[in-house]
């Protein structure tokens, strides 16, 4: 059974979030925890010493709370009906990412799914600091949803690499799993920014990688004098695809962005859903 947390703050965005899962996931047995987390814009230093009942906050807050999860439950239930699915409602008096952190490591949480807000004037993702900073902290993989988008299919999935790295089937299931789910291609892209061929290493890799994916149907294609992201943005943008996934690891393009100091937003844009999974893979270069 998959376990997957679901952030929300009741939201039309995160809602949405909310019934993409429920979608992706219609056919898979799942327990979903829907969190909700609250900070007051001013509350007082010693509620770290002695809790909610030091620290006076308002009663109504957190029933407030407890309403708005108790009626996203039933608002799934109703549209989306699924015997196959369970719920879980957790709130709690803290920072979201950090929440999630302490979620994430409790249950063993197989993926985190949030929704986006999007950019102004324009339908696509705009990564905010709620997002950013849970692919930061988040060691469960991160699926985020672009505001208002609806749910289709993932059929064709993009998947970014430098083949800088040995791949491992397991660090990988979180995307082949979709792919074989819906019998979706992938298009493994290497956007070369230096113009240079593989190495022999780079090569070694991507044979590696040829053997995680198995059965899956896929290609190898390249974008030749790119930059990132704006390479990867221009590919999505002109090729139909569902869904992108990334690796972050150490020196990859995205923890590069993520580690930007004073990082408040990613200008990263998507108008489909993204997905980031943390990797510990070893350099192979």
């Amino acid at each position: 059974m998959k376990k997957i947390l679901l952030p929300t703050d009741f939201s039309e965005n995160a809602w949405n979030a909310i019934a993409y899962a429920m979608q992706l996931f219609h056919d898979d047995r799942c327990e979903f925890i829907l969190l909700h987390t609250y900070v007051p814009a001013f509350y007082r230093v010693d509620y770290a010493l002695g809790g909610p009942a030091y620290s006076g906050i308002d009663d109504a807050m957190i029933q407030a709370t407890i309403s708005g999860l108790e009626r996203t439950v039933s608002r799934i239930e109703e549209e989306f009906p699924n015997l196959r699915h369970t719920f879980h409602q957790r709130y709690a008096f803290n920072l979201l990412t950090d929440e999630i952190s302490e979620i994430t490591a409790e249950e063993d949480i197989d993926l985190v799914l949030m929704g986006t807000k999007g950019a102004t004037g324009a339908e696509k993702v705009l990564f905010g600091s709620n997002a950013v900073f849970t692919l930061r902290k988040s060691k469960a993989p991160v699926l985020l949803i672009p505001a208002g988008y609806k749910y289709s299919k993932p059929k064709h999935i993009v998947f970014p690499t430098d083949y800088l790295r040995v791949y491992e089937a397991a660090e990988l299931k979180p995307m082949t799993s979709i792919l074989n789910k819906f019998k979706a291609t992938l298009t493994v892209l290497r956007v070369e920014e230096d113009e240079e061929e593989l190495t022999e290493k780079q090569q070694s890799n991507r044979d590696r990688l040829a053997e995680c994916l198995g059965d899956i149907r896929y290609i190898f294609e390249k974008v030749e004098d790119g930059v990132m992201p704006t390479a990867v943005e221009k590919y999505v943008e002109d090729h139909p695809c569902d869904m992108l996934v990334m690796l972050n690891r150490k020196h990859s393009f995205i923890e590069r962005l993520l580690l930007r100091q004073n990082v408040d937003t990613l200008g990263f844009e998507l108008d489909i859903p993204f997905l980031v999974i943390q990797s510990n893979a070893k350099l192979n270069v």
